[in-house]
Formats: C-alpha cells, sequence, structure tokens
C-alpha cells in the first residue's frame, strides 16, 4: 500500500475512534454507552442491567417456546411513547389491536410478539428510557449471533393499521379521530388539536424514535443473511422493496 494510502487508512481508522469517543460522551452519567449483538450502542443505566438482561431470557424462551410449537414469529414496531401528541394507553391499545389482526391475517400458524407489553419495572425508583429499551429489543431481535434466526418478519405500524384501530375509512379521518373517546376526554384545546394532528396525519412508526433503531437493526440483522434468507420487513401492511429492506434511517436512540 503506498504512503498515500496508508495515510487515508490512518485518518480513517482516527475518524472511527473519534465517532466511538464523541458517541460515548453523549452518554451522561449515569447513563453509559452499551455495545448490542447486532452492532448498535445506546445510551442505558447500568443499574437496570440485571433487570434487561433477565427480561431479555425470559422473552427469548417465550418467543422459542413459540417456535418449537410450529410458529412463524413476527415482531410488531407500534410507537408507544405519546411523543408528538399521542397517548401512551391508546398506543398500547393499537400495538395489541395490530397482533390481534396480524395473527388473524396470516393465520394460525403465526405468532406476534407486542414489545407493548413488555413494559420494564421500575428499578431503585429509576424508570427505564428509551436507551435502555433499545438494548433489550436489539438482544431479543438480534439472538446471541446477531443474526436474527428467531424472526421471520418485522412489522412497522403505519398509517392503515391505526385508522383500522379507530375505525376509519378514507373519508373525514379528523373527524373520526376526534369522535374517539380518548380524543373526547381532552378538554384542553391544544392538547386535543395535537391528539388529532397526531393520529390523523402523523400515527406511525415513521414518527418513532425507538421505530427508527428498530427499522436500522432488522437492516443489520438482513446484511448478514443471505438473500432468500432474509427477515420479512412490512410497513403498513406492505412488504418492503429490496433497497429498503437493505437502507437504515436517521437513528433514534443509537450513539453514533
Amino acid at each position: 500500500m503506498t504512503r498515500r494510502g496508508l495515510g487515508v487508512v490512518a485518518g480513517l481508522v482516527m475518524a472511527a475512534a473519534l465517532a466511538a469517543v464523541a458517541g460515548a460522551a453523549e452518554c451522561k452519567p449515569p447513563l453509559a454507552a452499551t455495545p448490542t449483538v447486532v452492532g448498535l450502542t445506546f445510551c442505558a443505566d447500568p443499574r437496570l442491567g440485571a433487570t434487561i438482561t433477565e427480561r431479555i431470557r425470559k422473552l427469548r424462551e417465550e418467543v422459542r417456546a413459540q417456535r418449537r410449537s410450529g410458529k412463524l414469529i413476527v415482531y410488531a414496531s407500534t410507537p408507544i411513547s405519546p411523543r408528538g401528541g399521542g397517548d401512551m394507553a391508546v398506543n398500547v391499545a393499537i400495538a395489541a389491536s395490530v397482533k390481534a389482526r396480524l395473527e388473524k391475517e396470516f393465520g394460525s400458524a403465526v405468532w406476534v410478539l407486542d414489545p407493548g407489553r413488555y413494559q420494564l419495572p421500575e428499578v431503585d425508583g429509576r424508570s427505564a428510557g428509551g436507551g435502555d429499551y433499545m438494548v433489550m429489543w436489539a438482544e431479543v431481535l438480534g439472538g446471541e449471533d446477531g443474526a436474527g434466526r428467531d424472526f421471520d418478519m418485522v412489522h412497522f405500524t403505519g398509517p392503515g393499521d391505526m385508522r383500522a384501530f379507530f375505525g376509519c375509512g378514507r373519508d373525514s379521518v379528523s373527524d373520526c379521530v376526534a369522535r374517539h373517546p380518548a380524543a373526547q376526554a381532552i378538554t384542553e384545546p391544544a392538547r386535543r388539536q395535537a391528539f388529532v394532528r397526531y393520529y390523523t396525519l402523523r400515527a406511525s412508526a415513521a414518527y418513532s424514535t425507538g421505530a427508527h433503531d428498530e427499522w436500522n437493526i432488522v437492516v443489520r440483522i438482513n446484511r448478514k443473511r443471505g438473500i432468500g434468507d432474509q427477515v420479512a420487513m412490512f410497513f403498513d401492511g406492505r412488504p418492503a422493496s429490496p433497497a429498503e429492506m437493505e437502507t437504515e434511517i436517521t437513528p433514534g436512540y443509537e450513539v453514533r
């Protein structure tokens, strides 16, 4: 290799090292940069480490028990956080409805993992943050070797899934959302408007920080697997194209 080539390589190595340091520096104590099996790093609280490790173990056991019973395994990524005007209780209910609808659509051979059912408990008064959850789900999705062998498909919730929950068709969606009991229960006008705006225009994994990371996790998994052996990816009930399946998007909680 030429001297110029060696200089370029050295520069790339130095840039990568600086990027890693900068990424780690973004994790403010008590959070620490925590690498995962799929190659993504998140800011997580070491105080929750034992709890997360045990939850990962139990989730893998549950998924593999379904696999042993002959099921195809689907992971359903649905926004849970109320960020942007949503409601956490409504989002949890939507996630459950997506699970039920997918299992009905694909039939008895399929079991859907609904992440909304697996909230982490507080530890010493500390609630889990987005980075803690992403460490957990990266390890569950990736499996021990990062190749995601426990999963056959990942479904990302989209506007159509949300509208199905609210019972909305293609006409007057905002009016349909506004009639939902959760919207009717909001007394503050600005908050109600935010609710209607979110579920009419933005109700989708596309606007979820965690879902962005989950998309990139699956892309990393698929890059490790050969064509024809990749995890199927769906968005809003539509199969992702080959380009989508192998393209990373803006990270959410990931430290870069």
